[in-house]
């Protein structure tokens, strides 16, 4: 498959899932049409988490490019969100600061680049132990793909 091509695809699905993200109805129809947002997008995480996991097998193989790991790794990035979203629409209090979807993104996306700026933060042990489940996850993902990664990773400068 031609480098441009699988570029183009794996942007085409991350602005997909992106889109995805806003459109998903959490917070909009009270806390069971929520709980069923999320598990549905949970259910689509499993899913690429399968995908990613083959996408991994055949990245050391060579018949596979590491973008769609990276786009793996940013749907995970929108499920935590999502989760966040959900948490501070039906917890009032629980993360200070975060009122829309994209405030979700950007806490998400704070967490995951252990940025960390402090402007919207977990108040609620509720809300403690879900960016410890998300700080936890980014660990075990990044530890996994890089060592499922480097046996196909050149050794020297000159390969």
């Amino acid at each position: 498959m031609p480098r441009t091509y699988n570029l183009a695809s794996t942007a085409f699905a991350v602005a997909l899932c992106t889109t995805g993200y806003y459109l998903l109805p959490v917070g909009e129809h009270g806390l069971g049409g929520t709980v069923w947002a999320v598990a549905a997008f949970a259910v689509g995480l499993i899913v690429i988490a399968v995908l990613v996991y083959s996408q991994v097998r055949g990245y050391r193989s060579g018949r596979t490019s590491i973008s769609w790991v990276v786009a793996a790794f940013h749907l995970a990035v929108l499920f935590f969100s999502a989760v966040y979203y959900a948490m501070a629409a039906h917890v009032p209090g629980a993360l200070p600061g975060l009122s829309t979807k994209t405030d979700a993104l950007y806490f998400s996306l704070t967490i995951t680049g252990t940025v960390g700026f402090g402007d919207i933060h977990p108040v609620t042990q509720a809300a403690r132990a879900l960016v410890a489940l998300h700080i936890a996850f980014n660990i075990a993902y990044l530890g996994t793909a890089v060592s499922a990664l480097r046996p196909a990773l050149p050794t020297s400068p000159a390969e």
